[in-house]
Order: structure tokens, then C-alpha cells, then sequence
């Protein structure tokens, strides 16, 4: 009869297979410093699938919510979905490495000083580049022709392709691009076949005053961007002017004249923050 000790001994050495080597340091931080680039990338080196899968589908609904869904026309959307790619960058850089801290050989905590601002980096990479792929632009603001709808050195959002199945309408915010090839952000007055008039900083449009709530006149205008017209609008053309009056250069001057409907590059949404109190204000 065969001595028990040696079948539990034989059944253990033959059976139970050997524990895998623990990654290395090396191996470690390399997976910390690719999950931001790609969220789930770095638990996939680490061996982690079924986590590396997770991150894989918040990151691929992340980038639904921007295109096709297009979130971003709404300013609270915006700014949650940016907070969610930080969020997941930061959280997946962090957590890649430290998958495997029951070995020995676990990652120093120091390497949050490194992985953090990596992650903050490539997080705003990723914001960048697929706001832009959805169709919206930001734009600095550095006059003050359109105060106070919006206040100078604020950041406007705008939607790129919304013209591109839509007509401009009179009320509109719009930014259109000059000949020089300047970016320029105007309201538009008056479309194609109107007839637009001013008299005494009042505007008519077809003989009939228009509400403008928004205009501000701080003073020193010249009289001809008081009281100019009547001016047709010719086809294809449109008719812009500046919220503040008295200090816009728009479509009144001979300078500018109606713009072209084909120079339109988007129409502005909201104000994404400024230096006033309307930080985060819908244009709409």
C-alpha cells in the first residue's frame, strides 16, 4: 500500500499550477502612463481584461455622448462630460499600475506625482480633439462689441455645423470669417430681401421697429451708425451688427457691408466662462 503522505504530496506538486510572475516595476508604470491615452489599454497589459473592458466602455460612451449624440449643445453637458474624461483619465492611470500591490514588488506611491499630471494632459487631449470631431469650436472674445450678451475675454462655444442644415435667422449669434481670414462674432438683423433701416440708434426692419432687448449703447457713435438706410439686403447676404452699437464695427460701415451667407463658420450657444457673473449663460 502506497504511504498517504506521498499521494498528498504528489497530487499537490502535479496539480496546482504554478503562480505567474508578478509583473515588473517597469511594466508597471508603462501601463499607468498608456491608460489615459486610451482608458483600459494599461489593464490590458496588466492582464486585467474584465476591468480593462469597463474602462474601455465608459470611454466609448464618452465619446457617443459628444458625436453622434452631440451632448455638448448644452453647456451643463459640456461641462459634465469633460469632467468625466478627466475623471476616467485620471482614475485609470491611477488604478492600471496598482492592479497588482499585493506583490512585493508594488509600485511606489511617488508615481502619482508622475501619473496624475499625465493623465490631466492627455484628458484635455482627448477633450480637444473630439469636441472638435462633434462640430464645436470655443473662441476667445477680445472686444467688447457684443456686451453685455458677451462680456470681452469670456469663451464662447459654437456650433460649427449648425448651418449646415439650418437657414440664419434674424436674433441669431454667428461667427463668420472675414476676408483677411479673421474670426468675427456679430448678431444677425437682417436675411436676404429685408430691408433694414436705422433712425436714431432705433432699427426697422421693413418700415416696422424691431425689439432689441440686448443692445447697449455706451455713447460716442457716429451718427451715420445711428441713422443709416434704407439698405436692401441682396441675396445671398446677410445684414450683422454688434449687441454694444456704439462701438462696433459691422455691416453699417462701408468698411464691412452685409457679409456673405457662404463666410458663416457656426453659430455661438452659450458663454463657457468669463470674467463677469455670466459665465456659463445660453446664447440660444
Amino acid at each position: 500500500m502506497a504511504d498517504p503522505t506521498s499521494l498528498a504530496v504528489g497530487f499537490s506538486t502535479s496539480s496546482i499550477p504554478p503562480d505567474p510572475s508578478p509583473p515588473k516595476r517597469g511594466e508597471m508604470l508603462l501601463a499607468g502612463l498608456v491608460s489615459p491615452l486610451i482608458p483600459g489599454v494599461g489593464h490590458f497589459l496588466m492582464k486585467r481584461y474584465l476591468t480593462g473592458t469597463v474602462f474601455l466602455i465608459f470611454f466609448g460612451a464618452l465619446l457617443l455622448a459628444y458625436w453622434p449624440l452631440r451632448l455638448p449643445n448644452h453647456a451643463v453637458s459640456m461641462l459634465l462630460l469633460m469632467a468625466g474624461i478627466i475623471t476616467l483619465c485620471i482614475l485609470a492611470a491611477v488604478h492600471a499600475p496598482y492592479v497588482h500591490q499585493r506583490h512585493r514588488d508594488k509600485p511606489s506611491q511617488w508615481w502619482l506625482v508622475l501619473l496624475v499630471p499625465v493623465a490631466v494632459v492627455s484628458a484635455a487631449g482627448h477633450v480637444h480633439w473630439v469636441t472638435r470631431a462633434a462640430g464645436f469650436q470655443s473662441f476667445s472674445i477680445p472686444s467688447v462689441s457684443m456686451e453685455h450678451t458677451v462680456p470681452q475675454d469670456s469663451r464662447v462655444v459654437v456650433d460649427s455645423w449648425y448651418y449646415d442644415k439650418k437657414t440664419p435667422k434674424r436674433g441669431d449669434i454667428v461667427v463668420y470669417l472675414t476676408r483677411e481670414g479673421s474670426y468675427v462674432m456679430k448678431r444677425l438683423i437682417a436675411t436676404p430681401g429685408e430691408t433694414i433701416e436705422g433712425r436714431n440708434g432705433v432699427i426697422f426692419i421693413n418700415g416696422e421697429r424691431i425689439s432689441e432687448p440686448y443692445v447697449v449703447h455706451s455713447g460716442g457713435g457716429e451718427p451715420d451708425m445711428n441713422d443709416f438706410g434704407p439698405v436692401k439686403i441682396p441675396p445671398g447676404k446677410l445684414f450683422v451688427m454688434g449687441d454694444n452699437r456704439d462701438i462696433s464695427l459691422d455691416s453699417r460701415s462701408s468698411l464691412v457691408g452685409p457679409i456673405d451667407i457662404e463666410s458663416l463658420r457656426g453659430r455661438a450657444l452659450y458663454v463657457l466662462g468669463g470674467l463677469d457673473n455670466s459665465a456659463y449663460k445660453s446664447l440660444k
